[in-house]
């Protein structure tokens, strides 16, 4: 009798000692979540407010602009055969793109010369941060201003409307009245040919009228890499507000049976806002216990909790991302 109960008084305890030891780990995972959570929020802030003075850089060209042409070399620019104007040879600064969407007049070519000196403001934000790809100002006559320089009559649409995209309609009075910088935080295409892309964009405001809207440019693969990638022996993803997946590990991608995140192959130019299809949504998910996992994140705001998961017991664990309204998740299997 005494023997049994020395068994199974060592088994309670084994028990007890795994059970605190797997608390303590999860709460360790926790804490290590919430540091990684911040350290993005921490850089995708600096970079919003580095597009906010941007914009104000670009604002005072508008202010000075007649003292500004008399310097540029009008010279290097020219209009291509399908109407485009552009700068066919790179001389280290920024690309540019004027789509034809507008016949191109001499006021037109005039917003083109005088905001050239903010190409090495341009180059010097691209430099400054690792996460940044490329750094743009689109004004409202459908210019394209961007660095690093690229080819853009072969990859950009002829007369395209600038204004109709995303990375600059939602900088306008009707989506931001307070005319503050925004981030663009779902994942689009390029058309630019980065891929799947996140924005910050701030308006550009001349005689109380929107005249443009620059952005600087962070690829979701750049996410992945910086933030994702660090640790290959975890399950993490990041989330938006919405439940569409931005980014993730393939382990995690494959535990919640969705289909492998890809980028986008360009086979023809952009032409219209393109995001990531309903098969990336948690709430949309076919399995009932993934979408259940999109109601505990964003609507009930646990930041523990388990599921199961084609018999896969889980541990998930949530930090939420203020800067972006993204929710950073690590799967505990």
């Amino acid at each position: 009798m005494m023997k049994n109960f020395l068994v199974y008084f060592t088994l309670a305890l084994v028990i007890s000692a795994c059970s605190n030891s797997s608390k303590l780990n999860v709460e360790k995972r926790k804490i290590a979540l919430e540091e990684k959570a911040k350290s993005i929020n921490d850089d995708f802030y600096k970079i919003r407010n580095e597009v906010n003075w941007l914009a104000g850089q670009i604002s005072k060209l508008y202010q000075k602009q007649d003292s500004i042409l008399p310097h540029i070399d009008k010279s290097k620019y020219q209009l291509a055969a399908n109407g485009v104007f552009t700068k066919p040879v790179d001389d280290g600064g920024s690309a540019i793109f004027v789509s034809g969407y507008y016949p191109v007049n001499e006021e037109i070519k005039k917003i083109v010369y005088f905001t050239e000196p903010i190409d090495p403001v341009l180059k010097s934000i691209v430099t400054k941060f690792p996460e940044v790809v490329q750094a743009y100002y689109n004004d409202k006559s459908a210019i394209n201003r961007i660095y690093p320089y690229f080819d853009v009559l072969s990859q950009y649409e002829a007369k395209m409307n600038i204004p109709e995209f995303n990375f600059y309609y939602l900088a306008d009075a009707a989506h931001n009245p307070k005319r503050e910088p925004v981030w663009v935080n779902e994942p689009y295409i390029d058309p630019a040919g980065r891929g799947w892309m996140i924005s910050a964009i701030a308006p550009v405001y001349f005689n109380n009228l929107l005249v443009g809207v620059p952005g600087i440019d962070i690829t979701v693969n750049t996410v992945t890499e910086r933030y994702i990638q660090d640790n290959p022996q975890n399950m993490t993803m990041i989330i938006d507000n919405t439940g569409t997946i931005v980014s993730a590990q393939e382990a995690a991608i494959n535990i919640l049976s969705f289909p492998p995140l890809a980028d986008h192959k360009y086979i023809e130019t952009i032409k219209q806002d393109t995001y990531r299809k309903e098969s990336f949504n948690l709430k949309l998910s076919k399995e009932e216990n993934v979408r259940e996992i999109a109601t505990e994140v964003l609507d009930k705001k646990n930041n523990i909790f388990e599921t199961e998961i084609n018999r896969n017991r889980l541990i998930l664990i949530s930090a939420h991302i203020k800067e972006m309204d993204w929710y950073l998740l690590e799967i505990l299997n």
